[in-house]
């Protein structure tokens, strides 16, 4: 699959894209850490709030089931100790039934009111119930006997059947308070029992729990000690291995098969002469629920950010183009130069101090560049000179014209070639490149070239020397002068850089042949003082096409190949396309 590099993605974008996308990135970023941090602050505030919230919640409940317990507790203690009731113990057990009706006519969950004899025989009962029957077996009249006592909800057992309306209702549960009745002697009368409906919890849950709490997902469930769901659903069980705060309430997140439950645990701790029966109280809540508060806030940052985000790329982009519009003016004012002859020189650019550099150092080289080429036109005219004067020596002798002749020839060479390796330069290269474009407009002949560079060759000369250099230098030429066509043209163009250009040739052909150079280079040997040095070239291809203006649009082409190839990680070839640099052989 193609992967462009980075460094290629950052060439095929202008600077007031780059910038843009910089500044789009970075706001984005400072956007998502605002957001991150958000949500952390306003999740732990809004859990510690909840736990508030479920502390009370529980609190409350539980103060309200000790305080109801503690009013029963309390009204059962005084009917069995009444002075003034001391006397209807032993009366009729109507008498006694009247009385204990009349205690549950003020308080209907009071489900069943009964008085038994020590040895377990009920005498009186609310509504006759019972009454004849022994209860000598239950817990609440073994602890009667010894004293008063509450026993925690149970299911009714002897009275389930006889307060039913109809077998499809629900078991009665009962929670007892039994206390002994002793007559004004002293002497044990018997005890009293009571049987409260345990439907009374339910209705104080209802008025601890306010609707927006229900609506929220909010529950309060009573368990036992032991643990048994005596209040609520009977599925639900609690986390026994969480810690405790210092004041007795127990807060933790739980998992359910429905998701996390935050939870806040508090223990019923009696009212005053009631021992209270140990219930827990658990306050619940949904996590889910919790969060939304501060998801909400989030997504809140998340929408202002990303406008925030769009509006300073905006900014940045409108910014960066007045930033680049004075290196856009010079690089379309340098375009020219090299290809028309009145194109010498740029004008002076403004925008920064940078820029205003830039285009100095620019115009500074500009000029140098053309006194260099009125030097070479004032020696080509030299040149021309002397070849003027030695056709008209061949005029007066023979012998002259073949001695002038020999010294034109050597001084063409000298002028067209290379000193170091004898390949041509660059000014005798370009017309045989211009001859090769004009045959391929003329008759599609296709031609390509080829742009070599030694690789790290600045390396070599600080490790081995400048002389070694030079050796790699004519090394290279010498094998790439060997392996290709008498009619292709191979010039070195300065430096460690040289040309190739293959006519009759399309783009296949020509990166094999560049593939193929590549591998012999990678396996050349060049000694130098005892040691042989090893070395690379990357190879960038240009072929020629109709979208090239002249032949140095496709040199230049050539060129950025080779600046692909060496970006890529050097040491293999890239060809020139006018969408994308294809590679042609790995690092």
């Amino acid at each position: 699959m193609f992967r462009l590099s980075a460094q290629e993605i950052r060439d095929s974008l202008t600077l007031r894209w780059q910038t843009a996308l910089l500044v789009a990135a970075v706001c984005a970023g400072a956007v998502g850490l605002s957001a991150a941090g958000a949500a952390l602050i306003a999740r732990g505030s809004a859990v510690a709030a909840a736990d508030r919230e479920l502390e009370t919640l529980a609190t409350t409940m539980a103060d309200r089931l000790d305080h109801h317990m503690f009013e029963r507790y309390r009204e059962i203690k005084n009917i069995a100790s009444f002075p003034t009731l001391q006397q209807i113990w032993e009366r009729d057990p109507a008498d006694i039934r009247r009385k204990l009706e009349l205690v549950q006519s003020s308080l209907p969950e009071y489900a069943w009111l009964g008085f038994a004899t020590p040895d377990g025989n009920v005498r009186s009962a609310t509504k006759g119930m019972l009454e004849g029957v022994s209860v000598a077996a239950r817990p609440w009249f073994i602890n009667g006997l010894k004293g008063a006592t509450v026993e925690d909800v149970h299911d009714a057992k002897l009275l389930d059947k006889l307060l039913r309306s109809s077998p499809e209702q629900e078991p009665f549960r009962f929670v007892d308070v039994a206390i002994p009745v002793r007559l004004p002697d002293g002497k044990l009368a018997g005890v009293l029992g009571a049987h409260m409906s345990w439907s009374w919890a339910e209705d104080v849950r209802r008025t601890v729990l306010s609707a927006e709490q229900t609506e929220a997902g909010a529950d309060v469930l009573v368990l036992s000690r032991s643990g048994e769901v005596l209040l609520g659903p009977k599925d639900q069980t609690l986390s026994e291995n969480n810690p405790s705060d210092a004041g007795g309430v127990r807060i933790f997140t739980q998992q359910t098969p429905n998701g996390g439950m935050r939870t806040a645990v508090v223990a019923t701790q009696g009212y005053q002469d009631y021992p209270g029966l140990g219930w827990r109280i658990a306050a619940r809540k949904p996590v889910a629920v919790i969060y939304v508060p501060a998801s909400r806030l989030v997504w809140q940052i998340l929408a202002l950010g990303g406008l925030a985000v769009l509006a300073a790329t905006v900014v940045a982009w409108f910014v960066a183009g007045t930033v680049a519009r004075p290196l856009q003016k010079l690089s379309e004012q340098l375009d020219p130069i090299g290809r028309r002859s009145g194109a010498t020189s740029v004008e002076r650019q403004h925008g920064s101090k940078d820029v205003l550099h830039l285009s100095a150092t620019i115009r500074s080289l500009l000029r140098r560049v053309g006194a260099a080429e009125a030097e070479q036109q004032s020696s080509s005219s030299t040149i021309a000179a002397l070849k003027l004067e030695l056709e008209n020596q061949v005029k007066v002798s023979e012998e002259k014209t073949m001695r002038f002749g020999a010294d034109l020839h050597a001084l063409r060479i000298l002028a067209d070639t290379d000193s170091m390796t004898g390949l041509l330069n660059r000014r005798a290269f370009l017309p045989y490149a211009e001859d090769a474009l004009s045959y391929y407009k003329r008759y599609q002949r296709q031609f390509s070239i080829l742009m070599f560079d030694i690789d790290h060759f600045k390396r070599i000369n600080d490790t081995y020397g400048h002389s070694a250099g030079d050796d790699v230098i004519r090394a290279v030429a010498d094998l790439i002068s060997q392996e290709i066509r008498n009619t292709d043209k191979f010039a070195r163009f300065g430096g460690e850089e040289f040309v190739l250009l293959l006519r009759e040739t399309d783009a296949v052909i020509a990166a094999d042949l560049a593939e193929r150079l590549r591998e012999k280079v990678a396996d050349l040997r060049v000694p130098t003082g005892g040691r042989d040095i090893t070395l690379t070239v990357s190879v960038g291809c240009a072929v020629a096409d109709e979208t090239g203006r002249d032949v140095e649009d496709f040199i230049q082409r050539a060129d950025e190949a080779l600046y692909a190839a060496k970006a890529a990680g050097r040491n293999r070839v890239r060809s020139f396309r006018e969408d994308r640099l294809q590679d042609r052989s790995a690092a």
